[in-house]
């Protein structure tokens, strides 16, 4: 995703099947990431939000919140979008 954002989220590896199912819903809101990082003994995984969509994104993780087991959400920097 060119110019796409990039969020971090801790959760656990079920958990993140059923938040990729949700987002996915959302034609062109963003793309979740099954790799991750390990930060602090967490993992942290990657969602890439598409330009212009960070308001509606962080709408549907805040309702997603209800739901899914999301522990942080953390809006990465410029360079971890050539990270994994």
């Amino acid at each position: 995703m060119n110019d796409a954002l990039v969020y971090w989220v801790t959760t656990s590896e079920d958990e993140i099947h059923y938040i990729d199912a949700i987002i996915s819903a959302y034609d062109g809101l963003a793309s979740v990431r099954r790799d991750f990082r390990l930060k602090d003994g967490e993992a942290q995984y990657k969602i890439y939000v598409a330009a212009g969509m960070e308001d509606e994104f962080l709408e549907v993780m805040e309702r997603l919140r209800q739901t899914a087991k999301i522990d942080r959400l953390i809006r990465g920097e410029p360079d971890d979008a050539d990270s994994s």
